[in-house]
């Protein structure tokens, strides 16, 4: 018996205004192209578009283990915040927070819950060091 859990309906009550900005690796997009057969390189690499997103953001919290790592002695939490989408970004993607303002977040882990319900949990941490989160 296969089921299917929807969240989108309480992840858009319980949410907040964010920005997303999808990673786009470098080394997958071409630097030049060809113009009558001659090389040329490109001025500008192309840049992700942001998305406009309405999704919960939670601190994340050591009663929460779904993302906390466990070591000896103790556990170890790597993100700051907690966000729950019904879309998937990969690693690295960049999210703006207007209610956490100051900071750029990335995303550094993921649990992908699409097999069998519409949610993706993603752990966000924050790095005021380098303004553009990476």
């Amino acid at each position: 018996m296969s089921f299917y859990i929807s969240f989108a309906d309480m992840l858009n009550e319980f949410g907040v205004d964010l920005t997303v900005t999808p990673y786009q690796s470098p080394a997958k997009t071409s630097h030049f192209h060809y113009v009558a057969g001659e090389r040329v390189e490109d001025d500008e690499t192309p840049t992700a578009q942001s998305e406009q997103r309405h999704e919960p953001v939670v601190p994340a919290s050591s009663h929460n283990a779904l993302m906390t790592e466990f070591m000896t002695g103790g556990a170890v939490e790597q993100a700051d915040l907690i966000w729950y989408s019904t879309k998937f970004y990969p690693k690295q993607s960049i999210v703006e927070i207007p209610s956490q303002p100051g900071e750029r977040y990335r995303i550094i882990n993921s649990s992908n819950w699409q097999g069998y319900s519409d949610v993706v949990i993603y752990e966000l941490k924050g790095d005021d060091k380098h303004p553009d989160g990476r």
